[in-house]
Protein backbone atom coordinates (compact mmCIF):
# COMPACT_ATOMS: atom_id res chain seq x y z
CA UNK A 1 0.00 0.00 0.00
CA UNK A 2 1.41 3.46 -1.09
CA UNK A 3 0.68 7.22 -0.13
CA UNK A 4 2.33 9.73 -1.00
CA UNK A 5 2.79 13.82 -1.47
CA UNK A 6 4.66 16.39 -3.22
CA UNK A 7 7.18 15.59 -0.78
CA UNK A 8 7.49 12.00 -0.14
CA UNK A 9 6.50 8.80 -0.89
CA UNK A 10 5.36 5.80 1.82
CA UNK A 11 5.12 2.04 1.36
CA UNK A 12 3.04 0.35 4.21
CA UNK A 13 2.87 -3.60 4.51
CA UNK A 14 -0.15 -5.10 5.97
CA UNK A 15 2.37 -7.74 7.64
CA UNK A 16 2.87 -6.43 10.98
CA UNK A 17 2.02 -2.72 9.77
CA UNK A 18 5.00 -2.18 8.93
CA UNK A 19 6.74 1.21 6.58
CA UNK A 20 8.36 -0.70 4.10
CA UNK A 21 9.95 2.29 1.82
CA UNK A 22 9.65 6.31 2.61
CA UNK A 23 11.32 7.73 -0.42
CA UNK A 24 12.74 11.89 -0.20
CA UNK A 25 11.61 13.03 -3.54
CA UNK A 26 13.81 15.85 -4.02
CA UNK A 27 16.31 13.13 -3.95
CA UNK A 28 14.86 10.13 -4.77
CA UNK A 29 16.79 8.55 -2.43
CA UNK A 30 15.41 5.43 0.42
CA UNK A 31 15.33 6.41 3.75
CA UNK A 32 14.41 3.07 5.56
CA UNK A 33 16.78 0.01 5.78
CA UNK A 34 15.30 -2.13 3.47
CA UNK A 35 16.01 -5.67 5.87
CA UNK A 36 19.17 -8.26 4.96
CA UNK A 37 18.92 -11.40 6.53
CA UNK A 38 23.22 -11.44 6.76
CA UNK A 39 22.58 -8.35 9.24
CA UNK A 40 18.85 -8.22 10.00
CA UNK A 41 16.04 -8.85 7.96
CA UNK A 42 14.00 -6.89 10.47
CA UNK A 43 12.30 -3.19 9.29
CA UNK A 44 10.37 -1.58 11.68
CA UNK A 45 8.39 -3.69 13.93
CA UNK A 46 6.07 -2.49 16.43
CA UNK A 47 6.63 -4.02 19.42
CA UNK A 48 3.32 -5.45 21.76
CA UNK A 49 2.92 -6.29 24.13
CA UNK A 50 6.30 -6.59 25.46
CA UNK A 51 9.65 -5.07 24.36
CA UNK A 52 12.26 -7.42 24.17
CA UNK A 53 11.66 -9.99 26.50
CA UNK A 54 11.41 -11.44 30.21
CA UNK A 55 14.64 -13.15 31.54
CA UNK A 56 13.47 -16.49 31.40
CA UNK A 57 11.62 -15.80 28.11
CA UNK A 58 8.16 -16.65 29.46
CA UNK A 59 5.11 -13.60 30.46
CA UNK A 60 4.19 -14.82 33.96
CA UNK A 61 0.42 -14.10 34.77
CA UNK A 62 -2.26 -15.12 37.08
CA UNK A 63 0.61 -17.62 38.83
CA UNK A 64 1.01 -19.10 35.16
CA UNK A 65 3.78 -18.76 32.24
CA UNK A 66 2.94 -18.24 28.74
CA UNK A 67 5.50 -18.48 25.91
CA UNK A 68 6.16 -15.37 24.07
CA UNK A 69 8.80 -14.26 21.03
CA UNK A 70 11.30 -11.36 21.65
CA UNK A 71 9.53 -8.08 21.24
CA UNK A 72 6.22 -10.14 21.42
CA UNK A 73 3.96 -11.08 18.27
CA UNK A 74 2.93 -8.02 16.59
CA UNK A 75 6.19 -8.15 14.23
CA UNK A 76 4.64 -11.39 13.15
CA UNK A 77 1.08 -10.74 13.00
CA UNK A 78 -1.13 -9.69 9.92
CA UNK A 79 -2.99 -6.82 10.08
CA UNK A 80 -6.43 -5.82 8.09
CA UNK A 81 -7.07 -2.27 6.08
CA UNK A 82 -9.25 -0.46 7.87
CA UNK A 83 -8.54 3.15 5.21
CA UNK A 84 -6.77 3.91 2.67
CA UNK A 85 -6.95 7.38 1.21
CA UNK A 86 -3.98 9.56 -0.86
CA UNK A 87 -2.17 10.59 2.17
CA UNK A 88 -3.58 7.99 5.11
CA UNK A 89 -3.23 4.81 5.83
CA UNK A 90 -5.13 2.78 8.76
CA UNK A 91 -4.51 -1.17 9.71
CA UNK A 92 -5.86 -2.74 12.42
CA UNK A 93 -4.55 -5.82 14.36
CA UNK A 94 -7.28 -7.57 16.63
CA UNK A 95 -6.99 -10.72 19.33
CA UNK A 96 -7.29 -13.88 17.91
CA UNK A 97 -6.35 -17.61 18.45
CA UNK A 98 -2.47 -17.12 17.99
CA UNK A 99 -2.05 -14.14 20.31
CA UNK A 100 -4.70 -15.07 22.94
CA UNK A 101 -2.24 -18.67 23.19
CA UNK A 102 0.27 -16.15 24.22
CA UNK A 103 -1.44 -13.18 25.89
CA UNK A 104 -4.83 -14.20 27.02
CA UNK A 105 -6.33 -10.26 26.25
CA UNK A 106 -8.62 -9.56 23.75
CA UNK A 107 -7.40 -6.25 22.62
CA UNK A 108 -7.41 -4.05 19.40
CA UNK A 109 -4.04 -2.49 18.28
CA UNK A 110 -4.91 0.70 15.16
CA UNK A 111 -1.87 2.35 13.86
CA UNK A 112 -2.54 5.66 11.36
CA UNK A 113 0.50 6.23 9.27
CA UNK A 114 -0.38 10.45 7.41
CA UNK A 115 1.52 12.54 5.37
CA UNK A 116 1.36 15.70 6.16
CA UNK A 117 3.97 18.03 3.96
CA UNK A 118 7.73 16.79 4.82
CA UNK A 119 6.59 14.14 7.10
CA UNK A 120 5.39 10.68 8.41
CA UNK A 121 2.99 10.99 11.59
CA UNK A 122 2.57 7.84 12.94
CA UNK A 123 -0.27 7.38 16.12
CA UNK A 124 -1.28 4.08 17.89
CA UNK A 125 -4.37 3.49 19.75
CA UNK A 126 -4.68 0.53 21.93
CA UNK A 127 -8.13 -0.89 22.98
CA UNK A 128 -9.08 -3.10 26.03
CA UNK A 129 -11.29 -5.32 24.69
CA UNK A 130 -11.60 -7.33 27.78
CA UNK A 131 -13.14 -7.89 31.20
CA UNK A 132 -10.42 -7.92 33.08
CA UNK A 133 -7.32 -4.97 33.52
CA UNK A 134 -4.73 -5.61 30.54
CA UNK A 135 -0.95 -5.05 31.08
CA UNK A 136 1.71 -4.44 27.81
CA UNK A 137 4.59 -2.27 27.20
CA UNK A 138 4.92 -0.48 23.63
CA UNK A 139 7.46 0.27 21.60
CA UNK A 140 9.12 1.38 18.02
CA UNK A 141 11.72 0.10 16.62
CA UNK A 142 12.34 2.02 12.81
CA UNK A 143 15.51 1.09 10.77
CA UNK A 144 16.85 4.45 9.51
CA UNK A 145 19.60 3.65 6.26
CA UNK A 146 22.98 5.46 6.61
CA UNK A 147 25.67 6.12 4.36
CA UNK A 148 27.89 3.56 5.35
CA UNK A 149 27.92 1.19 8.21
CA UNK A 150 30.77 3.94 9.39
CA UNK A 151 28.50 6.86 9.32
CA UNK A 152 25.70 6.85 11.57
CA UNK A 153 25.67 10.29 12.73
CA UNK A 154 23.35 11.32 15.44
CA UNK A 155 22.59 14.86 17.00
CA UNK A 156 20.10 15.87 19.69
CA UNK A 157 18.78 19.40 20.19
CA UNK A 158 19.77 19.94 24.23
CA UNK A 159 22.56 18.72 25.52
CA UNK A 160 22.00 15.27 27.29
CA UNK A 161 24.13 13.68 30.06
CA UNK A 162 25.04 10.43 28.61
CA UNK A 163 28.82 10.03 28.20
CA UNK A 164 28.88 8.53 24.57
CA UNK A 165 27.58 12.14 23.38
CA UNK A 166 30.49 14.38 22.29
CA UNK A 167 29.43 18.20 23.90
CA UNK A 168 26.02 16.22 25.59
CA UNK A 169 24.95 16.36 21.64
CA UNK A 170 26.69 14.45 19.17
CA UNK A 171 27.70 10.54 18.27
CA UNK A 172 28.95 8.65 15.69
CA UNK A 173 26.67 5.59 16.02
CA UNK A 174 29.05 3.48 14.20
CA UNK A 175 30.60 -0.18 13.63
CA UNK A 176 33.13 1.20 16.29
CA UNK A 177 30.83 2.11 18.73
CA UNK A 178 28.60 -0.88 18.70
CA UNK A 179 31.78 -3.10 18.29
CA UNK A 180 32.68 -2.15 21.94
CA UNK A 181 29.34 -2.17 23.61
CA UNK A 182 28.18 0.66 25.56
CA UNK A 183 24.82 1.00 26.87
CA UNK A 184 23.08 3.43 24.14
CA UNK A 185 19.82 2.85 26.26
CA UNK A 186 18.78 6.37 27.32
CA UNK A 187 16.07 7.47 30.23
CA UNK A 188 14.32 10.60 30.64
CA UNK A 189 15.93 12.83 27.77
CA UNK A 190 15.33 16.32 27.61
CA UNK A 191 15.23 16.59 23.71
CA UNK A 192 11.90 16.17 22.12
CA UNK A 193 13.70 14.67 18.58
CA UNK A 194 16.94 12.95 17.63
CA UNK A 195 18.47 13.54 14.24
CA UNK A 196 20.03 11.02 11.86
CA UNK A 197 22.37 13.07 9.80
CA UNK A 198 22.68 11.75 6.53
CA UNK A 199 25.24 13.11 3.64
CA UNK A 200 22.07 14.44 1.42
CA UNK A 201 19.48 15.00 4.42
CA UNK A 202 18.59 14.85 8.04
CA UNK A 203 15.94 12.88 9.12
CA UNK A 204 14.36 13.89 12.54
CA UNK A 205 12.75 11.23 14.85
CA UNK A 206 10.16 12.33 17.68
CA UNK A 207 10.49 11.32 21.10
CA UNK A 208 8.34 13.18 23.17
CA UNK A 209 6.53 11.41 25.96
CA UNK A 210 8.50 8.17 25.64
CA UNK A 211 10.50 7.64 29.06
CA UNK A 212 13.17 4.92 27.06
CA UNK A 213 15.01 5.69 24.09
CA UNK A 214 17.60 2.86 22.79
CA UNK A 215 20.23 3.34 19.40
CA UNK A 216 21.02 0.18 18.20
CA UNK A 217 22.41 -1.15 15.21
CA UNK A 218 24.32 -4.75 13.24
CA UNK A 219 28.20 -4.26 12.94
CA UNK A 220 28.56 -4.40 9.35
CA UNK A 221 24.86 -2.66 8.50
CA UNK A 222 24.14 0.46 7.11
CA UNK A 223 21.13 1.56 9.09
CA UNK A 224 20.41 2.84 12.80
CA UNK A 225 17.68 2.50 14.88
CA UNK A 226 16.00 4.91 17.15
CA UNK A 227 13.51 3.38 19.08
CA UNK A 228 11.15 5.32 21.67
CA UNK A 229 9.84 2.72 24.19
CA UNK A 230 7.30 2.61 26.62
CA UNK A 231 8.93 -0.23 29.03
CA UNK A 232 11.92 -2.62 28.43
CA UNK A 233 12.84 -6.33 28.74
CA UNK A 234 14.17 -7.64 31.82
CA UNK A 235 17.69 -6.69 32.69
CA UNK A 236 18.58 -8.95 35.57
CA UNK A 237 16.98 -12.24 36.82
CA UNK A 238 13.35 -12.19 37.47
CA UNK A 239 10.50 -13.31 36.94
CA UNK A 240 8.07 -10.77 38.44
CA UNK A 241 4.24 -11.18 37.34
CA UNK A 242 3.87 -9.12 34.08
CA UNK A 243 1.50 -6.53 36.11
CA UNK A 244 4.62 -5.67 38.20
CA UNK A 245 7.62 -5.29 35.49
CA UNK A 246 8.73 -1.41 35.44
CA UNK A 247 7.17 0.46 32.90
CA UNK A 248 4.29 -1.88 32.51
CA UNK A 249 0.77 -0.09 30.96
CA UNK A 250 -1.87 -1.34 32.76
CA UNK A 251 -5.49 -0.72 31.08
CA UNK A 252 -8.81 -1.12 32.61
CA UNK A 253 -11.74 -2.78 30.62
CA UNK A 254 -12.46 -1.32 27.88
CA UNK A 255 -9.87 1.61 28.58
CA UNK A 256 -7.91 3.07 25.68
CA UNK A 257 -4.19 3.95 25.19
CA UNK A 258 -2.73 6.67 22.84
CA UNK A 259 0.89 7.01 21.45
CA UNK A 260 2.79 8.86 18.38
CA UNK A 261 5.87 9.60 16.91
CA UNK A 262 6.36 11.31 13.75
CA UNK A 263 9.53 11.28 10.90
CA UNK A 264 10.17 14.62 9.24
CA UNK A 265 12.75 14.84 6.38
CA UNK A 266 14.74 18.00 6.62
Amino acid sequence: MNIENEFLSLEVSLQAAEMHSLIDKRTSKELLWQGDPAYWAGRNPILFPIIGSTFDKKIHLFDGEYEMGNHGFTRNSLFTLASHTTDKIVVLLQSNEKTLAQYPFHFSLQVTYTLVDHAVNIDYLIVNDDDKKMPFSFGLHPAFATDSPESALVEFPVEEDYPFLSEGRFANMNDEFFQTKPNSRMEYINSLYIDLVREDTRVRVSCEGYRWIVLWKKPGASFLCIEPWHGHGDFEETTTDFYQREGTIVLDPQETFSTSYSITVL
